[in-house]
């Protein structure tokens, strides 16, 4: 919910790698609440840490921080014991101790946007931050101009929407969570698509239930004309959720707005962008008209993009959670389970099961499966917080049942989706989660750029084979070869070369 391109490199600054020595658990809570926190200017703001867990006591360096909405430098700061201080700081220097509850914050009259608070912990206490030996924890806080009834704790309801997004006719078909996309959507992607029937005709966006919008995004193409608006909203406090390419913002919406002056122009292959970010707090009923998707001006985006999360639910697997960023990832829900039963909901589902039959027709993105290949695998080396140098070996998000995919962002392997049917027994074309010997050379062949079959018609053959070895339940090494139409029946001839690529969990 921040500019993205800040973020980017704020978490790389900020405690994306995981501890190689978990000494304790650091906690950290606003209110009280370790999820996602919303409130009103006028409202107090307390925050608060405990380490829990702790089991040895060597000396560490002790890491508190928040990231804010206000322009740089005043974007990051660093708790430093005593004050917040836009240097980077260390806040103690002490051994690891369980601690019930210290209070480091307390204050009111937050200016309006989105904080993420940080308490992290390295073991190498030499007062910088070093990432290879760092566990954390952070807490999200929206402060909003007012918080209306709407915006209060959502109880024990998911029925909070009741009108579709789009016209049923805008839209023939949704695609569910998990969709890949390398490089930008290596991993599954978060949210899901509702595709349009002609990307060519504006089509109007509505409010699914009440919400308050609270971020308002926009992307420009400078290179080639066009802009893209994502819309950040909460519809109560635990439950947020975004669209992400309309073509338009209602001018009621736009004239509420301050000036886009929190900007970034960036390069995107030959293309030059501009991304701007504006916090804002407006209420808005259900069904009001929010823009337009596609037509005349937009990007030539496909779909409209819908993802939401509920900090409510049971936070989601992953094997190397310091990798994933906050609620982002963690609370993933599938949008439509969110609609009340009702007309709406039965077409939504319906045009989910348009792309995908088989069960929980939404889709999902929790797929690591500890000691095994399947899930998320990073560039060994790199602490990166984008998706461009690693990589996914999962099930297909519109067919998981026959169907994988090898979601490939790095370029030395060859950036691209493989899609391949599973073979039940052997060594070749197998499912991820059934790969756990160690030392064993495994290969993937009869590749395709999607999960539709090239006899169809619906996808297209992509040359050479991926050979993969899982060293340890942390570490695989990779390669592609395209001088294989297919793997070879002993696949233990094949041989890694300097093409070869390491990965880590």
């Amino acid at each position: 919910m921040m500019n993205l391109i800040l973020k980017s490199l704020l978490m790389v600054i900020l405690l994306l790698v995981p501890s190689l020595m978990r000494a304790g658990t650091p906690v950290i809570r606003a209110n009280g609440n370790q999820g996602n926190v919303v409130v009103a200017v006028s409202d107090s703001v307390a925050i608060s840490i405990s380490m829990v867990d702790a089991v040895t006591d060597p000396i560490a360096d002790w890491w508190i921080a928040v990231t804010t909405p206000l322009p740089a430098p005043d974007n990051l700061y660093f708790f430093n014991r005593s004050a917040w201080t836009t240097e980077s700081q260390v806040a103690y220097q002490q051994p690891f101790s369980n601690i019930d509850s210290l209070e480091i914050l307390n204050t009111t009259s937050m200016p309006i946007g989105i904080y993420n608070f940080y308490f992290g912990v390295d073991l190498n206490p030499n007062g910088e931050l070093d990432m290879n030996s760092l566990v954390y924890a952070l807490v999200e806080v929206a402060v909003l101009s007012v918080v209306e009834p709407t915006s209060g704790s959502c109880g024990e309801t998911t029925n909070v929407f009741s009108v579709a997004p789009l016209e049923s006719d805008a839209f023939f078909q949704i695609d569910p969570l998990g969709a890949t996309n390398p490089s930008a959507h290596t991993f599954p992607t978060v949210h899901t698509y509702m595709m349009l029937s002609d990307n060519s005709v504006s089509r109007n966006v509505f409010a699914p239930g009440d919400i308050t919008l609270t971020q308002v995004n926009l992307v420009e193409n400078l290179s080639k004309g066009g802009t893209d608006y994502s819309l950040n909203f909460t519809s109560c406090t635990e439950i947020t959720g975004y669209f992400d390419h309309l073509s338009s913002i209602n001018s009621e919406i736009s004239d509420q707005l301050a000036a886009f002056d929190n900007c970034n122009q960036y390069f995107a292959g030959p293309d030059e962008y501009r991304f701007c970010s504006q916090p804002t707090s407006i209420e808005i009923t259900t069904g009001y008209n929010l823009g337009t998707v596609g037509g005349p001006g937009s990007q030539g985006s496909a779909a409209l993009d819908f993802g939401l999360r509920d900090t409510r639910i049971t936070p989601l697997h992953y094997t190397n959670p310091a990798r994933v960023v906050a609620s982002d990832q963690v609370f993933v829900v599938c949008p439509y389970d969110y609609f009340e039963p009702g007309s709406a909901k039965t077409v939504l589902f319906d045009k989910l099961g348009n792309a995908r039959s088989d069960p929980p027709v939404c889709g999902t993105v929790e797929h690591d499966v500890d000691d095994t290949l399947q899930g998320r695998w990073y560039l060994k080396g790199t602490n990166d917080f984008s998706e461009n140098d690693h990589t996914a070996l999962v099930p297909s998000n519109t067919a998981p049942v026959t169907t994988g995919v090898l979601s490939i962002g790095n370029s030395d392997v060859g950036t691209a989706a493989f899609f391949f049917d599973y073979r039940d027994s052997g060594l070749i074309n197998r499912r991820f989660s059934e790969v756990s010997q160690f030392d064993t050379i495994y290969c993937w062949d009869s590749l395709r750029n999607r999960t539709g079959t090239i006899a169809s018609g619906s996808a297209q053959a992509l040359s050479g084979i991926i050979y993969v070895k899982l060293i340890d339940e942390i570490n695989l090494v990779m390669e592609r070869s395209t001088q294989f139409s297919s793997c070879p029946a002993n696949v233990s001839t094949l041989n890694f070369t300097g093409n070869v690529v390491d990965f880590v969990r």
